[in-house]
Formats: C-alpha cells, structure tokens, sequence
C-alpha cells in the first residue's frame, strides 16, 4: 500500500470517527421536553439565589427596561420565613433607579433615595390591617366568586363552563411532579431545541414554546406569537424568557449572573435606614392613602339619580342594585340564565372590551355612543357620556335591545 492511499484513509478515518462523536454527542443532550423536566428539578432544589436580571419590554405606545439585583433564601426568618432583597440598578424611568426593596422574613423596608424615605412595617401588621379592611366591606357587595362585584364582570370574561359557586381549589387537577406539569404543558405548547446562546458567564439551551392555537382563548390566538426561554447547560436552571413577534408587543427577561445554593450569609437581608431618611410607617401609609383617595372621591363625587330602563327584553327581571365607588349599578337577570347590567356614574375613560371584534358609533338619547359587539352579537356593550355621567348598558344582550334599553332611560 502506498504511502499516498493510507494517508486517505486515515484522513477518512478520522472524518467517521469525527462525525461518530458528533453524532454521539447531540444524541446525549436532552431533548427539549427533558429539558424542561429538568428544569423543574434544578427549582425545586434551590435554598438560595442571587441573579442580576434585565427586563424590556415593547409596547404599543411605550418601551420599558429595567436591571434588578435581587437575593432570595428559604428559612431567614424564626418560623422560616423567606428573606429577599431587590436593588434597582438601572431602568427606562429614572425615579426607580436605586430603589431597595428588603425583607427578613417579618419586617420589610422599601426605601427610595430620590426622595430619601423608608416604608417599613411588618407583615404581621400588614396582615392585620387587611383583615381589618376587608371586614368594613364584609356584606356590601354581592360577588359570583370572582372577587368582582356581581353583573360588573361579564360572563365572557369567565372560562367556558367555569362555575363560580361550585369552584373548589381543592379539587383542580394539579400537577405534581416536574414531569406531570411539563406534560400538562405540552398540551396547550409545543416545544423544541432551537439551539444555544451565551448569557453572561453562562452558555444556555434556547427552546421554542408555541402555543396551539385549538388549545388557546381567542384573545392569545389573535394576538400570536411564541415563547424563547434559556436554560442554563450545566444544570436547565432558567436564564430568561422572551415573548416574541405578539400583535401585542414584545417582552424579555434575561439574567447576566445566576448563583444558587451558594449559601450566603443572612446579614444581606438586613437594612440599615439611612441617616436623615424619612421613616413611613406602612400602616399610616395605608390610612394616608385612604384618606386622600377619600378626599378625591368626594371632589368627583356626582349628585345624580339614577335613571330606570321603561324597556326590557323579554324576560328581564331586576334581579338587584348596587352602588360601586359612585356607579349605580342595576343588574338584570334573564329567562335562560344570563344577565345584563345598565350602569351609570361620575364620566370614566372608555376601553373597548378584549372579546369585542366590532366597534361603531351610534347615537342615544342625542349624544354620540360607542357599540362594542362580538362575533357571535350577542355580548355587547354600549356607552356614551352625557355631562358628567357615563352610562353603560352592557352583557349579555343584542345590539338592538341595548340601544332600545337605553333609549328608554327615564
């Protein structure tokens, strides 16, 4: 054999065993499903962080950016309690930048140095004072499970076949274990390697998670997009996320430096107050508040009666009556188990409900309104302002019998 064949072969040689090991290797990283898996693993180990992460997001009408360092410890606390502690270090709104945020597990401190003050208090406290709050509101307002005063929240807004009155969080199918909630995600996403980045000091797995639109509501569907999250190579810990190319805007976070189980000392989630800062105590921030929104209550406050519809669909009763924060509401009940509301208030700014798909402008009672449908016209929503009320008339309810009930406010 000639010196010339065998060199050719050991070149080809080489290339197979290059390609063999290639081969070999990209079949031992995790697929994208085992990565995820993984992940959840890597979390549930954690007993400690430190990460200095960056947040931007795209909107419509604005951009926003901001870089946090924050730590966090399991059991700091003398009953456990978690300690964390937030420092802003950068952001798009300049007031933010240097804002610390710490607590010990009982007391916390938010202190901004624009204007040199310290909120403290501690959550017993704070839990106290809520408890208190929601007491003075025990009775007042009649809800459908949802925290939302009932009739306000059209039943659209609900999940299809959501039962308020039957809901028990004890009985959701939960998952248990990383591998069951991964599963459940792949129901709704699905998920695939798309590579990898660098990070900061750390290289990461890119995976793509798109949603399935049958899986979706309308309202994800029609605002598209996908998902790119980063996981750490070393052990899938997350570095990131980013919703990208949504009819909605666009958002990303991404981490520059991850540390976990590192063990530091507690001594981090301790706040000393600054000589010469103001110190607020969180309980009379809250009674200040109270008061000022009192007082600007009662310089909107409108003097009015209520108008009553002459006009019903058939089979609309009045099922009741309410006042919220200056708005008379009047909700009624129809013959098949659905509702409608007519409302009327101190003049608000008017959005367009998500799960409306048409908008036109009408007139009622000589003032020009606003009609919001969906596709199937039978939610709709009317409104228009007259002097310093807003009127509503919206639910479940055609676009004629709305402008016939409003109308035929008197």
């Amino acid at each position: 054999m000639n010196s010339k064949k065998r060199t050719t072969i050991i070149v080809f040689t080489l290339l197979l065993l290059a390609v063999s090991v290639g081969l070999t290797a990209a079949m031992m990283i995790p697929n994208a499903q085992e990565l995820l898996t993984n992940s959840l693993h890597t979390l549930e180990t954690i007993t400690d962080g430190h990460a200095v992460v960056t947040v931007e997001a795209e909107l419509p009408d604005q951009s926003l950016s901001g870089t946090v360092e924050v730590w966090g410890k399991l059991a700091v606390g003398p009953n456990g309690e978690p300690g964390a502690r937030l420092e802003v270090l950068d952001a798009s709104e300049a007031e933010f930048v240097g804002v610390t945020a710490v607590t010990d597990g009982t007391t916390f401190w938010l202190y901004d140095p624009h204007s040199n003050s310290v909120v403290t208090g501690t959550f017993t406290e704070m839990a106290e004072l809520m408890q208190e709050k929601m007491a003075e509101y025990e009775g007042q307002f009649p809800h459908d499970g949802s925290g939302i005063p009932e009739g306000m929240l059209p039943e659209g807004m609900m999940p299809e076949g959501f039962d308020p009155e039957s809901f028990n969080p004890e009985e959701m199918d939960v998952p248990e274990t990383p591998e069951e909630a991964i599963a459940k995600l792949l129901e709704y996403f699905t998920v695939e390697r798309d590579g990898s980045v660098e990070m900061g000091d750390n290289n990461a797995y890119q995976l793509r998670l798109v949603p399935i639109p049958e899986q979706m509501p309308d309202e994800v569907r029609a605002a598209g997009g996908y998902i790119n999250l980063w996981l750490r190579t070393d052990d899938q810990l997350p570095l990131g996320a980013e919703y990208a190319e949504g009819a909605l805007g666009s958002g990303r976070i991404t981490t520059s430096v991850a540390e976990i189980n590192t063990n530091f000392d507690n001594s981090i989630f301790t706040f000393a107050i600054p000589e010469g800062a103001e110190v607020i105590q969180a309980a009379d921030l809250v009674a200040m508040a109270e008061e000022a929104y009192a007082n600007q209550a009662a310089e909107t406050a409108v003097e009015f009666t209520p108008l009553s519809p002459a006009y019903l669909p058939g089979g609309a009763r009045l099922a009741e009556e309410m006042e919220v924060r200056g708005t008379a509401v009047q909700r009624y009940s129809l013959a098949d188990g659905k509702s409608f509301y007519v409302a009327q208030g101190p003049s608000l700014p008017i959005d367009a409900p998500a799960e409306a798909t048409a908008t036109e402008t009408v007139t009622v009672r000589g003032a020009e309104a606003t009609l919001f449908s969906d596709a199937a016209g039978s939610r709709t929503l009317l409104t228009w302002s007259e002097g310093e009320l807003t009127f509503w008339v919206g639910g479940d309810i055609s676009a004629a019998d709305a402008l016939a009930v409003a109308e035929s406010l008197h």
